[in-house]
C-alpha cells in the first residue's frame, strides 16, 4: 500500500512536488537544491552519488557499434565480452551563472555593445589520469543522484577526489568565462572588450559517477568501451571496420580531395589576377586534404573509434 504524500517547497526555485511523508530532507529536481522538507530550510549534505542503471552496458556498446558506418555485419554475433569494469568516478558539480557586457566589432555594424550572459551546470572531473581526459566537458544528468551510502565504495573500483574543490572551481571559473567569451565571439567579427557583471559559481556536490569500461574481442582483436552508468550513452567506443567499409571510407576521401582538385582548377580558368588565383586554389586543395584526411584515416586501419556524445553534444 502507498503511503501518504506530502508537498514539499523548494527555497530556492519555488517548486512544489511531493514526497513521501518519511522523507525529512529532499533534493529538488528543477534546480537541485537540499533542503529539509518541514522547515524548508537549506541543508548542507555536499555528497551525493548516481546509482547504476540496470542496463547491460555491453548490450549498449553493441547496440551502437552496430549503427556505425562500415562495421562488420556479425559484429554483434562474433563479438565476446572480456571484461567489464565499474568505475565510481568522484565529480564537482557546480551551477554557473555569467553575465557581461561584450564591446563587439562588425563590418556591417561598426563598434556596438550588448550584454553576453550564460546558466548552466557542469561537473568537474576530481580524478586525474585518462578517465579525468576521458570526461573532461561531458554533459553529466543533474536530477537523479542520492545522498551518498558508504555501500557505494563497494559498487566497483571506487575512486576519492585527487583534486581539491579550490582548483575545481577554478576550473569552473574557467570554463564560465569561457563560454561568455565564446558567446561573444559568434556575435560579431571581433571582441573589443567584455566587462564581467555576474560571475557566480555555485557549489553543488561532490558526487561519485558510475562509468562501464568494457572490453570485448572481435575475431581475434581486442576493443575497448566506455558507458555511462546511468544513461547508458556510449562515450567513447573501439570498433572494427569490414573490409568493404575501410573501401567505402577511402572512396570518399578520395571524392572529396577530387572535389577540392577540380575547384583549384576552375579558379585557374577564371580571369582573377595570379595572386589570387593562387591563393583561390590553395584554399580549394586545402579543403579537400583536410576534409578527407579524417576519411582517409579511417579507411586503413581495422579499429576506429566512435562517441555517442559528440552527436547529442551537437544535438
Amino acid at each position: 500500500m502507498k503511503g501518504r504524500e506530502v508537498e514539499a517547497v523548494c527555497p530556492t526555485c519555488g517548486a512544489r512536488f511531493t514526497v513521501p511523508e518519511t522523507v525529512a530532507t529532499t533534493e529538488c529536481p528543477y534546480c537541485g537544491t537540499v533542503f529539509h522538507v518541514a522547515r524548508r530550510e537549506k541543508v548542507s549534505v555536499e555528497h551525493f552519488y548516481f546509482p547504476p542503471s540496470d542496463r547491460d552496458p555491453f548490450d549498449m556498446t553493441l547496440r551502437f557499434v552496430e549503427r556505425q558506418y562500415g562495421v562488420p555485419l556479425d559484429v554483434r554475433r562474433a563479438s565476446t565480452l572480456l571484461r567489464g569494469t565499474l568505475h565510481v568516478v568522484p565529480v564537482y558539480f557546480y551551477h554557473l551563472h555569467g553575465r557581461a557586457k561584450a564591446l563587439l566589432k562588425s563590418r556591417k555594424l561598426g563598434a556596438f555593445e550588448t550584454v553576453v550572459e550564460e546558466v548552466d551546470d557542469v561537473g568537474v572531473v576530481a580524478v586525474r589520469g585518462p578517465l579525468r581526459e576521458l570526461l573532461r566537458g561531458y554533459p553529466f544528468p543533474i536530477r537523479g543522484k542520492r545522498f551518498f551510502d558508504e555501500r557505494v565504495r563497494r559498487m566497483g573500483v571506487y575512486y576519492e577526489p585527487e583534486i581539491s574543490r579550490d582548483e575545481a572551481r577554478r576550473e569552473a571559473e574557467a570554463t564560465l568565462r569561457g563560454r561568455l567569451r565564446e558567446e561573444a565571439e559568434e556575435m560579431a567579427e571581433g571582441v573589443e572588450g567584455l566587462r564581467e557583471e555576474v560571475l557566480r559559481v555555485e557549489f553543488k556536490g561532490l558526487v561519485h559517477y558510475p562509468v562501464w569500461e568494457i572490453e570485448y574481442e572481435y575475431r581475434g582483436e581486442a576493443y575497448r568501451a566506455f558507458v555511462d552508468g546511468v544513461t547508458g550513452a556510449v562515450i567513447r567506443a573501439e570498433h572494427p571496420l569490414s573490409v568493404k567499409g575501410r573501401a567505402m571510407m577511402a572512396l570518399m576521401g578520395l571524392t572529396l580531395l577530387a572535389v577540392g582538385a577540380m575547384g583549384a582548377l576552375a579558379i585557374f580558368a577564371v580571369g582573377f589576377k595570379e595572386i589570387a588565383k593562387l591563393a583561390g586554389a590553395f584554399a580549394s586543395l586545402a579543403a579537400g586534404a583536410v576534409s578527407s584526411a579524417p576519411l582517409f584515416r579511417r579507411g586503413v586501419t581495422h579499429k576506429v573509434v566512435s562517441s555517442e556524445i559528440s552527436v547529442i553534444m551537437e544535438k
